[in-house]
Parts: C-alpha cells; sequence; structure tokens
C-alpha cells in the first residue's frame, strides 16, 4: 500500500470505515511480497488472508446439474469450447472463472435467475 503512496494509518482508516458492517474483499493487483502485505496490516490491526477459490470439477458439476455442455454453457453464459476445454484439462478455469463456478455449484437456481433477461420498454430486440 505504500508503495501506491497510501501511508499505512490512511490505508487502515479506509479499511476500518468499509469493515464497519463486517468483512470487506479487496484486490490488490500487483504484490510482490504478500507475506509482508498481511504482516503490515496486522501491525495497524486488520486481519488480512488471501483468498484462493478452489478448482471446480467442471464436468462432475455439470452432469450433477444433468445439462450437455452446450446447455451449462448456455444457460450460464460461458463459451462451449471453453467449457470442453476446462473438461478435457486443455486449460483451466481462471480465479474470476473459478469464484463462478463454485457460486453456480452453491446456488444454480440463483444464478440462472440472476442472469435471466427482463424485457424493459427501452431494450429492443433485434429483428424487432
Amino acid at each position: 500500500m505504500a508503495r501506491r503512496h497510501l501511508p499505512l494509518r490512511a490505508a487502515h482508516a479506509a479499511l476500518t470505515e468499509l469493515m464497519s458492517s463486517g468483512q470487506i474483499w479487496i484486490e490488490l493487483p500487483v504484490v510482490e511480497d504478500m507475506r509482508a502485505v498481511i504482516r503490515d496490516l496486522a501491525e495497524v490491526g486488520v486481519a488480512a488472508k488471501v483468498y484462493e477459490p478452489t478448482a471446480v470439477n467442471v464436468r462432475k458439476l455439470r452432469t450433477e446439474l444433468g445439462l450437455s455442455q452446450d446447455a451449462f454453457a448456455i444457460q450460464y453464459g460461458l463459451d462451449v469450447a471453453t467449457v470442453r476445454n476446462w473438461e478435457q484439462a486443455r486449460s483451466t478455469p481462471d480465479r474470476a472463472a473459478r469464484s463462478y463456478l463454485q457460486t453456480i455449484a452453491r446456488n444454480p437456481k440463483a444464478v440462472r435467475a440472476s442472469l435471466e433477461v427482463e424485457p424493459d420498454d427501452e431494450f429492443s430486440y433485434i429483428g424487432n
């Protein structure tokens, strides 16, 4: 935080304000020494830990939901080729995708509901 020209006391004050309602999540895009950051935050009374979403077995999740690769991709706004690559271990989901897949695994109905498009007066479909 000091490298971002934010004194630790000012960082602590900002984080304390944000935490007044409980926990917060922040992303530090460039960190050379995470242990040092955690130690520096601890010195000013802020408990910090690294969040690393765990891997999700995409094939298992998809089959538990009773969906084909195409249906899973369409239903959750994913590219079907990406789903295939994940399942065949040609690539692995990045951090954001792992978080999204964990959310699907925990509450697939809520994710589907959040992705539903609500038609409104200002939205027009192609071809209308």
